[in-house]
């Protein structure tokens, strides 16, 4: 960046979730923004169940509120709104960016108020109203005025930025794309992290990583690896703390035949790379009836598939209509239920170096991030 033209000094990010080591794209932009001068002041909550960050910089700088354990503390929301306005008066800030849907509402109220510009990045697909969900509760409604009234939307791709044109009234040259990539780079060696971790040895690995919950079919996908051949084991890798979760702990409890282990304790930004590059393939599972539109047109903001094809694993996924470029790419195989998994497993390691192969030719293509921070760049710095 030519420093002479460079506007952007100083840029708040707010996010009142404490899980920014789950949001692969943000963590990129964050770290983007950093290596090119600029200081980035984060915002956000803090809690046993998630980390705050595994990755540091010279330019990040991280503020933590408490989460709200008791009834007579102040809303955890309301603690990140007060230390974002007494931050805002007594530091200068370019942008004020909101990193999730609280984030953005809070980025929204002090950009108005402080005259400042808000780019608000969208996690995950706002709510809008369907026959399933015929109304709106009041954080939902403050949430989309917060979009529509952003200088700037930073999205995933081509399908995410069409829902916005289509439910909200944008200019379509204020929507960014950033696929949900990491910003470590491209992983090309052997690594046996997690048959190491987990004591696996002459074992075709099958990873389940990041998020659980019946969202990704954790249940199904467990109980389809009772037809999976003896030699192959199911991993789950969890990206957060689950004791105490029912879902959970049910399929935790249960034995599945020996056939599926659990990688539980979290892993830094650059061992999540090895951790993932240890897997023969990746897996990633999406309910439509729990998800609905958010399932059906999620594109390139599955950071799990990301990871994947950045290692050169091959991938298993829901058959959807954006996800067809998996097979596009030869890259993975869809399948229309969790009985087809065993199925596709066996193909894909029948030729596994073709299929890897095309994990790194469609990430490069499609998902490597400095394709998309080259235009948000030129944007807005």
């Amino acid at each position: 960046m030519d420093k002479r033209n460079r506007k952007i000094k100083s840029i708040l990010l707010i996010l009142k979730e404490p899980f920014l080591d789950r949001i692969p794209s943000l963590k990129t932009l964050i770290m983007f923004l950093a290596e090119n001068g600029i200081q980035v002041s984060i915002i956000t909550s803090e809690s046993k169940k998630f980390t705050v960050n595994s990755f540091s910089h010279k330019n990040i700088f991280f503020y933590k509120v408490k989460e709200r354990s008791t009834l007579f503390e102040l809303p955890t929301s309301i603690k990140v709104y007060i230390k974002s306005l007494l931050f805002s008066f007594t530091h200068k800030i370019d942008y004020i960016i909101g990193g999730d849907s609280i984030g953005n509402i809070i980025s929204s109220r002090l950009c108005s108020l402080l005259g400042k510009k808000h780019i608000n990045f969208q996690l995950e697909y706002p709510q809008i109203i369907t026959e399933k969900h015929p109304f709106l509760n009041r954080l939902q409604k403050l949430e989309n005025k917060a979009i529509e009234k952003s200088s700037y939307i930073i999205t995933h791709d081509k399908w995410h930025k069409q829902f916005l044109l289509e439910h909200f009234k944008l200019n379509k040259d204020s929507i960014l794309l950033l696929p949900n990539s990491s910003f470590t780079p491209e992983v090309c060696i052997n690594s046996n992290f997690l048959q190491e971790r987990l004591n696996i040895s002459n074992k075709r690995i099958v990873l389940h990583s990041g998020g659980f919950g019946k969202w990704f079919k954790c249940k199904e996908l467990a109980e389809s690896t009772e037809s999976w051949n003896d030699n192959i084991k199911l991993v789950f890798h969890i990206s957060h703390k689950l004791e105490g979760d029912p879902y959970f702990e049910t399929i935790y409890q249960t034995n599945y035949g020996g056939k599926v282990l659990y990688s539980l304790n979290p892993v830094s930004t650059f061992e999540l790379d090895k951790l993932v590059a240890s897997a023969d393939i990746g897996i990633a599972l999406y309910s439509e009836k729990d998800l609905g539109y958010r399932a059906t047109y999620m594109g390139l903001a599955a950071g799990k598939i990301g990871n994947y094809l950045k290692c050169g694993v091959p991938v298993i996924a829901t058959k959807l209509p954006s996800l067809t470029y998996i097979e596009e790419y030869q890259c993975g195989i869809l399948i229309e239920c969790e009985k087809d998994i065993a199925n596709a497993i066996n193909v894909i390691i029948s030729n596994r170096n073709m299929y890897s192969e095309n994990a790194y030719r469609c990430y490069r293509e499609l998902w490597y991030p400095e394709t998309y921070l080259s235009i948000i760049q030129k944007e807005l710095l």
